[in-house]
Order: C-alpha cells, then structure tokens, then sequence
C-alpha cells in the first residue's frame, strides 16, 4: 500500500461528499469544500477514511471521522525549515 501523507491532505473540489462508509452506496453525511483539511489513517479501494482537522465550512465538526473519494483529496505541502 502506498504510504498516506502525514502532512494531511485538502479538499479539492465543492460539496465533496463526506460518507459513512468506502463507497457510494454509503449515507452521505454532509459536505466538503475547497479548502478544508483532512488528516487520513486508511485507505480502502479509491477511498480514504478521514479525520477532519478544524470545523469545515459547512459547520461540520472538528474531529469528525468518515469517508471521502480519493480523487477530491489533494496531499498537503509539508512545511521545511532551514537551519
């Protein structure tokens, strides 16, 4: 399995749904949009099972854990500082 970015990931598109489970058959939860960050702990097929880092700009919470598809996640730029 490929590793996962450990700097997080963004959303890259709008109302990118958030779902209960890998796939589309699952509940969609609410919304995503461009902008908002997401930490990432596994992946199943073409879908990624994220933690939302901060509140999402369509009020869902901080901390919330559900699915996304891959194609809507962009990996986050590690931040380096030089010595």
């Amino acid at each position: 399995m490929a590793e996962l970015n450990s700097c997080g990931y963004d959303v890259a598109g709008s109302n990118v749904n958030l779902r209960s489970g890998a796939g589309t058959r699952h509940a969609s939860l609410g919304h995503l949009t461009r902008g908002d960050q997401v930490d990432v702990d596994r992946k199943s097929g073409g879908w990624y099972r994220v933690t939302l880092s901060e509140r999402s700009r369509s009020g869902i919470r901080a901390g919330t854990v559900e699915w996304v598809a891959e194609r809507h996640l962009k990996p986050s730029v590690c931040m380096q500082l030089n010595d």
